[in-house]
């Protein structure tokens, strides 16, 4: 976005609605969010410019179809209006080789299904995982240790501990209150198994506290003034499309990457860096120069597979302890709409 740093922060933290500004759909937009140093890294690697790219060029568009020739099995280009003005004209960008990273909600597998008639086969794996996160001011509690640590958490543990939470502070604030600690902070709130926290109101969600969490912790939401919405967020699966399996079928200039191929529990701070680490393995093939384009996507496919294998593992290994897991396998255009 074309904002300053101080109005980035007043971004963050907005009180208002959580989607009136940046990205739609990203209710958990208040959550703290981890990029894994090796994400970081290679960020750094491929973007040098990044942060500056980031805080002066701001711009959305949103891929509406591919444009295909299904005999030589290629993506010919994409149409993408402004995402903002559902009702302009489409535009078409061709391109030699089309990189399709449009994230978890990604359209992807219901194109590829009308273009090529390719079913992508997949897994899901439902645990139950839901967010509920807003921003509070915080009030001493009458607990000297508790007032003075400014970031406190609890990690859920499936199946004996369901719930978790998080508080981190975002922003210092001028108050004439002696009984204010003089900051916000976000406030997180999580379960696995579908014992999902209220969000209807506070006092509700007071009471959901209470009875999942120890009373030293009620004690700090309890002293808490609410500051914005409660905002929820429960459409976290492991969802992974295995796009090695498909071979030759698959298109040759076209290819997934991150959240496309793989979305995963957000809690091990897998995404980005999985997304980051098939970048530069894409650029690496490219470099390699030995290549036939019609190629890449095919080896591009097994590579990026391999690299999901390794965060799937790292990010589903502990959501297999939860009672309700489900594990659902097929089409994933049909799983989305139907689970």
């Amino acid at each position: 976005m074309k904002s300053t740093p101080n109005q980035l922060l007043d971004y963050r933290c907005r009180l208002g609605s959580p989607t009136s500004l940046g990205r739609s759909g990203v209710s958990q937009m208040y959550h703290l969010n981890v990029l894994e140093g090796e994400g970081h890294k290679i960020l750094q690697e491929l973007f040098p410019q990044l942060k500056d790219k980031l805080l002066n060029e701001y711009d959305i568009h949103e891929a509406v179809q591919l444009i295909v020739d299904q005999s030589l099995n290629i993506v010919k280009d994409i149409k993408y209006r402004q995402k903002h003005h559902v009702d302009s004209s489409s535009i078409d960008l061709y391109g030699d080789f089309i990189i399709n990273c449009t994230g978890r909600n990604t359209s992807s597998v219901k194109w590829l299904k009308e273009s090529f008639n390719l079913i992508v086969p997949a897994i899901q794996i439902h645990f139950g995982l839901d967010y509920v996160t807003f921003i509070g001011e915080r009030f001493k509690t009458g607990d000297p240790s508790l007032d003075s640590k400014h970031i406190i958490g609890y990690a859920l543990n499936a199946p004996d501990k369901n719930a978790g939470f998080g508080i981190t502070p975002i922003r210092e604030i001028k108050t004439m209150d002696e009984n204010s600690l003089g900051a916000l902070s976000i406030l997180l709130l999580q379960c696995v198994n579908y014992e999902y926290p209220s969000n209807d109101s506070y006092e509700n969600l007071l009471e959901w506290i209470k009875e999942k969490l120890d009373p030293e912790y009620y004690s700090i939401f309890k002293s808490k003034k609410v500051c914005s919405p409660l905002v929820s967020y429960r459409r976290m699966i492991d969802d992974r499309k295995r796009v090695g399996q498909l071979g030759k079928k698959w298109p040759q200039n076209y290819v997934l990457l991150g959240d496309a191929i793989c979305t995963f529990n957000p809690t091990y701070g897998q995404g980005m860096t999985h997304a980051c680490r098939q970048a530069r393995e894409l650029r690496k093939i490219f470099q390699e120069n030995c290549h036939k384009l019609k190629d890449i996507s095919h080896i591009f496919n097994r590579r990026a597979s391999a690299i999901t294998e390794e965060c799937w593992l790292l990010s589903t290994t502990n959501d297999w302890k939860t009672l309700t897991l489900k594990i659902i396998k097929g089409d994933p255009e049909v799983l989305t709409r139907f689970v």
